[in-house]
């Protein structure tokens, strides 16, 4: 005989593991007359035997209620139809059976898990297990397609932490690295984009500071269509993220879902990630409006008496290479113009008579590009 304390988790009745239900359950479940006998509310298990007349059992106090004490029909413990398997829902086995028998397979499962994810469930007040139906449900699915099934409902195993027919664990929490990916691709896209202009915008930014880059941006430019690539892919693994990713769901179809918060700012993170991708990537075709013409050629009075050189330049990769170069140029004593075009390669420099064009190819040389004679006029 069981002492008042130690506590039973077999059925007194059929000797089968019972699974704890909450208070509420019981309050709601059990006919008032018969409420009025039990002393406590809470202690209580449910025993699922179908060949077992016990509804619940008290764990310490060793009182019964049978399944005539319960004021609905408890599905497991029924041989006759209609036999309820959701009580929220009002779903049976002879409706799973009779849709496989006309379709071939059966939609309550999936109709329960969207009617949870609503928040319309209220499985401790209505079923008379106190939990979920869900698990019985998937069970009773396979069991009417042919399926082998790892256990019956009318049967919980021994341990709970091993019930197949018991509710499915809550879907895994979204964590701080997985909410945040799309954030990290973002970033990720916005280094690549900035490394990929690098070539351009680089040389104006040291030429500031009176530093020569024009070899660290024939460097860059040669890994620019790879730093472009890596760009697209992580902006595109980040729209991904962002937008089309699954949430972690659950077998029982409940999901995990980032704070709204989270996902509000990886959105305006994407945007201005996108916002700055485009910038830096198109930095090269727009960075003559930035950096303006040439310099306009001396006027006719004194360009009679002017030297023009031309030379070939290799290296430069876009307008803001041009810049660079020709500020050089214009740095050599004597020289009065200097028209540079990356496009073509070459740069036409107008100097005063007796400038040595070493010195020409002298200052190009300081800005990390390589330059040659290509045709000299008087």
């Amino acid at each position: 005989m069981t002492s008042p304390t130690e506590e039973r988790t077999d059925c007194p009745s059929c000797a089968r593991r019972g699974k704890p239900v909450k208070p509420i359950t019981i309050e709601s479940l059990v006919r008032p007359e018969a409420l009025e006998r039990v002393e406590r509310r809470e202690g209580w298990r449910f025993c699922a035997s179908s060949d077992c007349t016990t509804a619940y059992f008290h764990e310490a106090s060793g009182e019964v209620l049978g399944k005539d004490d319960v004021r609905v029909r408890i599905g497991q413990k029924e041989s006759e139809a209609p036999r309820t398997v959701c009580y929220c829902f009002d779903h049976t086995q002879e409706e799973i059976e009779a849709e496989v028998r006309a379709t071939g397979r059966s939609s309550v499962g999936d109709g329960i898990t969207e009617q949870c994810r609503q928040g319309l469930d209220r499985c401790p007040e209505t079923n008379p297990q106190g939990s979920c139906c869900l698990g019985n449900v998937r069970t009773l699915e396979k069991a009417a397609m042919g399926q082998s099934v790892a256990c019956a409902t009318e049967a919980p195993p021994a341990e709970p932490a091993t019930d197949c027919c018991a509710p499915s664990a809550p879907a895994p929490p979204e964590t701080p690295t997985t909410s945040r990916a799309g954030t990290f691709a973002s970033l990720g896209a916005m280094v690549s984009a900035i490394l990929s202009s690098a070539c351009c915008w680089l040389p104006l930014l040291l030429l500031g500071f009176g530093v020569s880059a024009g070899s660290v941006a024939g460097f860059l430019d040669a890994y620019r269509p790879w730093l472009l690539g890596t760009t697209g892919v992580l902006l595109a693994g980040a729209f991904y993220l962002t937008y089309f990713r699954e949430p972690a769901c659950a077998p029982d179809g409940s999901c995990a879902a980032p704070p709204v918060r989270l996902v509000l700012f990886n959105k305006v993170m994407l945007w201005v990630a996108t916002a700055v991708v485009l910038a830096f990537a198109l930095f090269p075709n727009y960075v003559g409006l930035l950096v303006g013409d040439d310099p306009a050629p001396p006027p006719p009075s004194t360009a009679a008496n002017l030297e023009t050189v031309v030379l070939d330049v290799r290296g430069m990769t876009c307008e803001a290479c041009e810049v660079h170069v020709r500020s050089a140029l214009r740095d050599v004593p004597g020289v009065q113009s200097a028209q540079v075009s990356y496009a073509e390669g070459r740069a036409v420099v107008q100097t005063d008579p007796g400038v040595e064009h070493p010195a020409l190819i002298e200052a190009v040389g300081t800005t990390g590009y390589e330059a040659s004679i290509a045709k000299e006029t008087q």
